[in-house]
């Protein structure tokens, strides 16, 4: 097939239902989410045919090894803020189809994220599930508990050993193992570390790269990360039929309090075994995966097999919309091959994976393993055959389509990645993100370009009537396009708004990606409401990380907040002592750029401080008033002291609340 006749007329199937007749309720409350279209609800009755809803094993694998539901009272920070609530789920039940405004395989996949508790997964490992989007494992060893990652906040991984404890000997902590640096997985680590018999001694288990990398991703982006990732766990949304239902991997996001612990052991070798209090574990580092720093291991007393994130029940991000580096698709096809390989002779009951249910029977545990491995590599594979072809990632992602063998297995869905931006990526990793077409190479920013396309367009009106009309035959994919200039163009016209509004969120209706819905609908509400204040701690950017940071990650963090044109013509040298650290470096501003030397002093600097480096981080994020500091004697400085004020001057604050739908 040519590109031409491909392009001609090829449209995908949600599409296709999308092109008949749609209605509109002229009278509704525009300031309100809207019901379902026609065009929706008959798009959504669609899936019931393509998939065999009548499979009820992973419901059977979701309920296996239940002791106790989870506590129902809200979970509050020491503020008394509710932070956490499993009552805001109880819409979602097994026995209730799913309304007609929720795509029918992404409700089931909230039902089964939706079975929640304390569970028996084998006898000597336990798992708390729903209490935050990860899974909270407890192998117990010999003489403690060994917690397999930590779920996301303190409040929510204290409140899950605690229920832990209501069921199982209260033993102390002897180790926690991080599978890989995601926050989701080592936020709530001092929730955890208190239950151990010297909190601040605790063995802390990790991949190799996991400090840099889970300090890098989280901190140096954090701002616009944060932002994102509020929209991709529909932060803001409520949890109803026409807004949250699952995060795909798991229930919501934790709004509580981020903590961070340095590790004490790094797993170095590709392949390495470990006795952690009297159990034996296999790690196999699968770096470049899911995470940088990742790693699988088998837990050979109970034979159990830990997969991380690199297998579960979804396809997975290959780019996450929030935000990170790309991954590397055959980094992570060949780390799934080697656990096939190195654990295939294992005596393997069961397979835990950081998010949702296990998997039991080792038949079935390679099976998955197998998919999943064909799932990424086919992906990969085929987009760079049509790259070479000639088309591009647009192109490539409204024609690829999954073989009926890998597209049906029900873990393979995309509920959390999915298939059209998951090639975007693959194609971005190799390609970056020109498409080789001359006119994409210097495109004007969407507000100017906003403009041109509504005044070639015959003005706002013209654009506004024909959306309507377009919007009528369910034609969402392109009001949404074409609305966004007009938008951008001019972000006052609440006729425009209100239409995207109710735009997005069919689109959201019909998503089967808890991340594409939760983008959507979130852009609708905010199109409505405008933008409103982030829930929780700020994330990785709160002081407890920021403080833990490495010297040099903070320091890049300082290079970054630089405002580059303030900066301009400026030239500022300056000796840090730091008393704790028993080091000196030498700072320097020059070419709008700030750099930075350990173990350097400068024989002519504009000021020498003479400080700890908690106190600096303080006075640096301006926490902390440099004048203060030094009449309360935490710094010392010497030479001109304004200079170094005027450089704090020099760095921005980045605003939470930056606009994404609007200019």
């Amino acid at each position: 097939m040519s590109k031409k006749s491909f392009m001609k007329g090829t449209v995908s199937v949600p599409v296709a239902f999308m092109l008949l007749l749609g209605s509109t309720n002229a009278s509704a409350d525009t300031s309100k989410p809207m019901p379902a279209s026609s065009t929706t609800i008959l798009a959504n009755k669609a899936i019931y045919n393509q998939l065999d809803f009548s499979n009820k094993q992973e419901f059977d694998d979701a309920h296996k090894g239940f002791i106790s539901p989870l506590q129902m009272d809200p979970i509050k920070n020491p503020a008394g803020n509710v932070i956490w609530d499993s009552n805001q789920y109880s819409f979602i039940k097994e026995d209730v189809p799913a309304a007609h405004t929720v795509n029918p395989s992404l409700w089931r996949q909230a039902q089964l994220q939706n079975i929640s508790g304390l569970f028996k997964v084998v006898d000597g490992v336990y798992q708390v599930r729903g209490q935050d989007l990860s899974v909270l494992t407890i192998v117990e060893g010999k003489t403690g508990l060994i917690v397999l990652d930590t779920l996301s906040t303190v409040e929510t991984a204290k409140a899950a050993m605690e229920f832990y404890f209501q069921h199982r000997p209260k033993k102390p902590v002897s180790a926690i193992v991080i599978s890989h640096s995601h926050v989701d997985h080592f936020g709530g680590i001092k929730g955890v570390s208190q239950y151990a018999a010297d909190p601040k001694k605790v063995p802390i288990i990790v991949p190799d790269g996991f400090n840099k990398e889970a300090l890098s991703e989280n901190v140096l982006l954090g701002t616009i990360m944060s932002r994102r990732a509020g929209y991709m766990f529909g932060n803001l949304l409520p949890a109803n039929e026409q807004g949250f239902v699952t995060s795909g991997i798991g229930p919501g996001l934790s709004n509580g309090t981020f903590s961070y612990m340095p590790p004490t052991v790094e797993i170095k070798d590709n392949v390495q075994t470990m006795e952690i209090d009297g159990i034996t574990f296999s790690f196999l580092l699968t770096p470049n995966t899911e995470a940088p720093a990742e790693m699988h291991y088998y837990i050979k007393d109970y034979k159990t097999l830990v997969v991380a994130e690199n297998t579960g029940h979804t396809l997975h991000n290959i780019y996450t919309l929030r935000g990170a580096k790309t991954r590397d698709t055959l980094k992570w096809v060949e780390a799934l091959d080697e656990t096939i390989d190195l654990y295939g002779s294992e005596d393997i009951e069961v397979m835990v994976t950081a998010h949702s249910w296990p998997t039991w029977g080792k038949d079935r545990v390679f099976e998955q393993l197998k998919n999943q491995r064909d799932l990424y590599k086919y992906i990969h594979d085929q987009t760079i055959h049509m790259a070479n072809l000639g088309y591009t990632a647009d192109e490539i992602a409204e024609k690829i389509k999954l073989p009926e063998s890998i597209d049906k297995v029900w873990a393979n869905r995309g509920y959390y990645g999915t298939l059209k931006h998951n090639v975007k990526a693959v194609y971005n990793y190799y390609l970056g993100y020109f498409s080789g077409n001359p006119s994409d190479l210097d495109p004007l920013p969407q507000e100017e370009a906003g403009a041109k396309y509504v005044e070639y367009m015959g003005g706002e009106k013209n654009v506004l009537k024909q959306a309507k009309h377009d919007y009528a035959k369910g034609e969402y994919r392109w009001v949404a396009q074409v609305l966004k200039h007009v938008v951008m163009a001019d972000p006052k016209n609440k006729e425009a708004k209100d239409l995207l509004a109710k735009t997005y969120e069919q689109l959201g209706y019909v998503a089967e990606s808890s991340v594409w819905r939760n983008f959507y609908l979130s852009g609708a509400q905010e199109l409505r409401n405008g933008v409103a204040e982030s829930k929780g701690s700020g994330g990785m950017m709160n002081l407890d990380t920021l403080l833990n940071m490495p010297m040099d990650d903070f320091l890049n963090l300082v290079s970054i907040k630089l405002n580059g044109t303030k900066a301009e013509g400026k030239n500022m040298t300056f000796n840090v002592s730091f008393t704790d650290l028993k080091t000196n470096y030498t700072i320097t501003l020059g070419n709008s750029v700030v750099n930075y030397k350990k173990g350097q002093t400068a024989s002519m600097p504009d000021a020498t401080l003479v400080l700890d480096r908690v106190t600096f981080y303080l006075i640096a994020l301006g926490k902390e008033d440099l004048d203060k500091m030094e009449a309360s004697g935490k710094v010392s400085v010497t030479g001109n002291k304004e200079q170094f004020k005027e450089f704090l001057s020099l760095l921005d604050k980045f605003d939470p609340k930056v606009n994404i739908v609007t200019p």
